[in-house]
C-alpha cells in the first residue's frame, strides 16, 4: 500500500479554498502604503526631465491644454493621468511623477490580492507583495512620468479581478466586467498590453469551454457569451472612450468618426523605422537581464546622480528557475495556477519576438518581470513553506532585500561621490 507522503500531488485532495477576507485587504493595503512611502521618498530627484519624460511630459502639456496631439503613436490615457498630477500639483517634478507613484502603489495592492486569489494562500500573497516591493524595475517606473506603470497597474487590477472570477468559474459579473474595463484601460495606456489581454480572453474561453455544449446550464452567474462580451467588447469600449476628449483639440483633433481610422494611423507610426539607440536591446537580453538602461546619469546642481533601470538579480535570475518549476508543477502535477503564470510570462515575451517593432528596450520586459515575483512566491510557498521549511523563503526574501538596498543609490538618483561611482554596481560589462 502506498503511504500518504508518496501520493502524487495531483492525487491528493485539494486544500479547501478560503476566499480572501478583510484581513487580506488589510494586508494588501499595508503593502500599498509601504510602496507609496518608498516611491514618494525623494521622488523629485532628479529635479529635471529624464529619459522618456522628455517625450511624455511635453506631450501631456499640449494635451492638457487641448492644444495639439503630440506623441501621437501612443493612446492617450496614461498621458491624461500624468496630466492629472500636473493639474493638481503643478508642472514640476512632483507633479510629473505623483500619479506614477500612486499607480505603482495600486499595482502592489492589486498584486497582493491577485496572488491571494490565484495561489490560494495568504503566505504566497505576502511573499508576492514583498518581492514586488523589492523590484527595482517597479521602483524606477513608479518614480518617472512614463506610460508603462499605468499600463502595468491596469493589467494587475485586471489580473486581480479575473483571478477572483476564475475561482467561481468566471460566472461573477462584477469581476469579469471590471476585468474587461481594466484590460481596456491598460491598452489605452500602451499597446504592449495586448498579449496579456489576449491571454486573459483565451483563459476565459478555455475555462468555460464546457458551456458551449451545455447552453441550458442552470449554474448561477453570467452566461459564457455575456462574459466574453464584457472581456472583449467591454475592453474595446473602455479603450475607445479614452479618445473622446481628443475631439476638442485645437490642432490635430480626432472627430468621433475618425477614432477607428486613428488606430491604423497609430499602427503605422508604431511600425515606422526608428533611429538606432545605444540602449536598444532584444528579448533574450531582457530575460537574461544583461542590457539595463541608464535613464539618467549626470550632475544636477553639482551633485552626481543616476537612475539605472535594472532588475533585482535575485528576481530576474531566480525567477527563471521558478518559472521552470512552475512549468513542471503545472504539467506533471496539475497545478493550473502555476501553469497560468508561465503562460502569461511567455505570452508577454513572445509578443516582442514576433511583432515588427524596429527598436525595443528593456522596459518592454516590465510586465513580464512582475510575473517573476508571482512565480517565485508560488515556488517558495508550495515547495518550502507548506512543507514546514520557513528558512529558505526567509533567506531568499532577505537576500533579495539586501540586493535592493545595494542597488538603491543608483535606482533612486541618490547623491554619488563622483562620475566614476557607477562602476561599483557594474557586475557585467554589458550593464555599462
Amino acid at each position: 500500500m502506498t503511504s500518504p507522503d508518496k501520493v502524487p500531488d495531483r492525487a491528493k485532495p485539494a486544500r479547501p479554498f478560503s476566499a480572501p477576507d478583510l484581513r487580506d485587504l488589510g494586508i494588501a493595503a499595508l503593502f500599498a502604503l509601504a510602496a507609496l512611502a518608498l516611491f514618494l521618498f525623494r521622488i523629485t530627484d532628479p529635479a529635471k526631465l529624464n529619459f522618456d519624460e522628455t517625450h511624455y511630459v511635453t506631450a501631456t502639456r499640449l494635451l492638457m491644454g487641448l492644444t495639439d496631439l503630440a506623441n501621437a503613436e501612443h493612446p492617450p490615457l496614461a498621458k491624461w493621468l500624468i496630466g492629472l498630477g500636473m493639474a493638481m500639483f503643478g508642472d514640476n517634478p512632483f507633479g510629473w511623477r505623483i500619479m506614477s507613484a500612486l499607480f505603482g502603489a495600486t499595482l502592489v495592492f492589486a498584486g497582493v490580492m491577485a496572488a491571494r486569489w490565484l495561489l490560494a494562500t495568504r503566505t504566497a500573497a505576502v511573499m508576492t507583495g514583498a518581492l514586488l516591493l523589492l523590484s527595482p524595475m517597479l521602483f524606477v517606473q513608479s518614480r518617472i512620468a512614463m506610460l508603462d506603470i499605468f499600463m502595468a497597474s491596469f493589467l494587475m487590477l485586471a489580473f486581480w479581478m479575473l483571478a477572483a472570477a476564475s475561482a467561481g468559474g468566471y460566472r461573477s459579473r462584477r469581476h469579469v466586467a471590471l476585468g474587461g474595463v481594466f484590460l481596456g484601460c491598460a491598452m489605452a495606456c500602451k499597446w504592449t498590453a495586448f498579449p496579456l489581454i489576449a491571454m486573459a480572453i483565451l483563459f476565459y474561453l478555455v475555462a468555460r469551454r464546457g458551456d458551449w455544449k451545455n447552453r441550458n446550464s442552470s449554474d448561477p452567474g453570467i452566461t459564457l457569451l455575456e462574459g466574453f462580451g464584457w472581456l472583449a467588447l467591454g475592453s474595446v469600449l473602455a479603450y475607445l472612450a479614452t479618445f473622446l476628449p481628443l475631439m476638442f483639440l485645437q490642432h490635430g483633433a480626432v472627430p468621433l468618426g475618425q477614432i477607428i481610422p486613428r488606430q491604423f494611423e497609430m499602427l503605422t507610426l508604431q511600425s515606422s523605422p526608428m533611429a538606432s539607440h545605444s540602449y536598444q536591446s532584444v528579448w533574450w537580453q531582457w530575460v537574461l537581464s544583461i542590457r539595463p538602461i541608464w535613464y539618467f546619469y549626470e550632475p544636477v546642481e553639482g551633485i552626481q546622480r543616476g537612475v539605472l533601470f535594472i532588475g533585482n538579480p535575485a528576481i530576474s535570475w531566480g525567477g527563471l528557475l521558478a518559472l521552470a518549476l512552475c512549468l513542471y508543477a503545472g504539467i506533471s502535477r496539475g497545478q493550473r495556477a502555476m501553469l497560468a503564470i508561465v503562460l502569461l510570462w511567455t505570452a508577454s515575451v513572445a509578443f516582442f519576438i514576433v511583432i515588427p517593432k524596429p527598436v525595443m528596450f528593456y522596459y518592454h520586459y516590465f510586465p513580464a518581470s512582475l510575473l517573476l515575483c508571482f512565480a517565485i512566491a508560488a515556488v517558495l510557498d508550495r515547495w518550502f513553506w507548506r512543507a514546514g521549511n520557513r528558512v529558505i523563503p526567509a533567506l531568499f526574501i532577505g537576500f533579495t532585500a539586501l540586493l535592493f538596498l545595494e542597488f538603491y543609490p543608483i535606482i533612486s538618483a541618490a547623491a554619488l561621490g563622483d562620475p566614476q561611482d557607477f562602476n561599483r554596481w557594474m557586475w557585467l560589462d554589458s550593464w555599462r
